[in-house]
């Protein structure tokens, strides 16, 4: 490939939108120190211009009006506010905004309360780019860590793993309710989402053996998943009651005779 075939190439990739779908709820404290770190990020991803879509549900600590003010700073930030319908919902409207405002080519799930470190971001898009179109950042792989976590939390987390592998059959995967993602909008736009459970570990779960029950190439990588600096924990006696009531879902819905061949485990670094 000449340098001219190169550049033009690059610059067809830079119409290219990622975009990072950020539910929020009392993150005030938290949206004002993730926002810039992000957004920092955006210099070392060549290949798309990088979108965020907070989803606020009407938090009322003042984060949408903090938001609001980050716009002006900020031009490729986007807010959308509603009533606090579950975590699952939200994120079906910031995706849904994604796809149809800003036609993006790669969707990201992310927390906002700093525990998802956004210097990964630029390797999550080089691997999507290589043809992954599930990039996961995992908690319990090699490398990955939960440091300072109380051990029931992580007791819960590699317990609701393990049933989503036996329910769903995932079972090369080693982190099936990790909320850091990278989804290429292809595969994302294959799946239906009206019928997956609207809370917590739940919804992504669902989103994720939809994703896989369309085709999608996935990869892990290690994360370390800090503990929350501000604020309090979303995860709720409910949501662990309708995670265990959609393990049935999983089952029901359950067509993946070749999840295996589609699970890739390649170590990013020799990319």
């Amino acid at each position: 490939m000449t340098n001219d075939s190169a550049q033009i190439e690059l610059r067809n990739a830079m119409n290219k939108i990622g975009c990072i779908v950020l539910p929020t709820y009392n993150e005030a404290e938290n949206i004002r120190v993730i926002l810039p770190r992000i957004f920092e990020q955006a210099g070392k991803i060549p290949t798309h211009h990088l979108h965020v879509v907070v989803v606020d549900d009407d938090s009322p600590d003042g984060t949408a009006a903090l938001v609001r003010e980050l716009v002006g700073v900020f031009p490729n930030l986007h807010l959308l506010t509603g009533e606090k319908r579950g975590l699952g919902e939200a994120y079906k409207r910031g995706m849904a905004y994604a796809m149809e405002e800003l036609h993006a080519d790669l969707i990201f799930e992310m927390d906002a309360d700093l525990q998802h470190d956004p210097l990964l971001l630029p390797l999550f898009v080089i691997l999507a780019n290589h043809g992954f179109s599930l990039v996961i950042g995992s908690r319990f792989i090699a490398g990955g860590a939960t440091p300072n976590f109380p051990l029931h939390r992580k007791l819960i987390s590699l317990l609701g793993t393990w049933l989503v592998r036996l329910f769903g059959g995932l079972q090369p995967l080693t982190d099936c309710t990790s909320g850091y993602r990278c989804i290429k909008a292809d595969v994302f736009a294959k799946c239906d989402l009206r019928g997956l459970a609207s809370r917590g570990y739940s919804f992504q779960s669902s989103l994720l053996c939809e994703l896989i029950r369309n085709g999608a190439q996935v990869i892990e990588v290690p994360i370390v998943f800090q503990e929350r600096a501000q604020g309090e924990s979303k995860l709720s006696l409910r949501d662990q009651v309708e995670f265990l009531v959609n393990l049935f879902r999983l089952r029901y819905k359950r067509q993946l005779p070749e999840t295996s061949r589609r699970l890739n485990s390649t170590d990013p670094k020799s990319l």
